[in-house]
């Protein structure tokens, strides 16, 4: 379907499959991050690993557990209501709440969040690993 030029979409785990590295894979449940044998979703974004519920459910630690053990990844976390639209390598964030980027190829400044959040209408260039300055 993306090879086509069509659009896909996902709520929940629906959204987390899409990325390249599955968190909460398990079978046994959904408290994993971190599951061997679980760990490969669909990849429609390479490099990527998605949580769900982010903000509501306080998975910050989560996601940080995550990109610690695989640098390489970018950690994308979506609050509820909260979606991102890519188009090429750019991710424009899109409902109520914001989404939360990972990017361990950058060094974290003690007391400072490993994490930059995002809100709607802002864009996040997946390659780059950066916020889009307005226009």
């Amino acid at each position: 379907m993306l090879r086509r030029g069509g659009v896909i979409g996902g709520s929940s785990a629906g959204a987390t499959i899409q990325g390249d590295y599955l968190v909460r894979g398990s079978p046994l449940g959904n408290e994993d991050m971190m599951a061997a044998g679980y760990e490969r979703g669909f990849a429609f974004l390479p490099g990527t690993a998605i949580d769900q519920h982010f903000a509501q459910r306080k998975r910050f630690r989560d996601m940080t557990g995550v990109v610690a053990a695989h640098p390489q990844l970018l950690g994308i976390g979506l609050d509820e209501t909260t979606a991102i639209v890519v188009q090429g390598h750019v991710a424009e964030v899109v409902g109520k709440n914001k989404v939360h980027f990972y990017d361990r190829t950058k060094p974290v400044a003690d007391g400072e969040p490993d994490y930059v959040s995002v809100s709607a209408g802002q864009k996040y260039d997946l390659v780059a690993r950066r916020v889009e300055a307005a226009p």
